[in-house]
């Protein structure tokens, strides 16, 4: 990803301190929104914190912070929503996407850039790259770049023409696109369209 790989090493550290209910409704306006804002603040915190990226030669690993079930669940029912246990499990993990796509916008402002422009990016990813993305981002445990991946986003971006004064602010774009996908994965398994892990 050459510059935008470059990128990576300043968001790092960055990074450091920086059911029916669910069908048919797009991640953004998903009860995952409602869901994160009933999390206590300290497991937000944790959250966001725990989310990394590991550089390593030629790509990268995205390691999303562990979930919690329990938080999760109880999260759920704050927003009444009818939910099974296995549900629940993807809630949390979906709610695990939904912090690092914080920390992706979190690092536009500071970068002088709009947050916007991850819908912007997003709207140019070719649809079934988003959905195979999402649906393996959406699972468990670490998950290395692939070249093909970082292609797809590569050019979603240039047609999305950003115009980002800031040459970093399109690492965050990147970790951006790739969390959102995450997000969108765990609530289709949260809707049983997505097949299991």
């Amino acid at each position: 990803m050459g510059a935008e790989m470059r990128g990576f090493t300043a968001i790092m550290s960055a990074i450091g301190f920086c059911a029916t209910a669910f069908a048919g409704t797009p991640a953004a306006a998903s009860p995952v929104g409602c869901a994160w804002d009933k999390l206590p603040a300290t497991e937000q915190a944790r959250l966001r914190k725990e989310f990394k990226v590991e550089l390593r030669d030629g790509g990268f690993t995205l390691l999303f912070a562990n979930h919690d079930v329990a938080a999760a669940t109880d999260a759920a029912q704050q927003c009444q929503l009818n939910t099974t246990s296995a549900q629940n499990e993807n809630l949390a993990l979906a709610l695990s996407r939904h912090a690092a796509v914080h920390n992706a916008r979190q690092g536009l402002v500071d970068k002088g850039a709009d947050p916007a422009s991850l819908e912007k990016a997003l709207a140019k990813v070719h649809e079934g790259k988003r959905v195979a993305i999402g649906n393996k981002l959406s699972c468990p445990g670490p998950h290395s770049s692939i070249r093909e991946w970082d292609a797809s986003l590569k050019s979603a971006i240039g047609k999305a023409r950003l115009g980002l004064e800031n040459p970093r602010a399109y690492s965050w774009v990147s970790l951006g696109l790739y969390a959102i996908m995450a997000e969108e994965g765990a609530v289709r398994r949260i809707e049983g369209t997505a097949p299991a892990c």
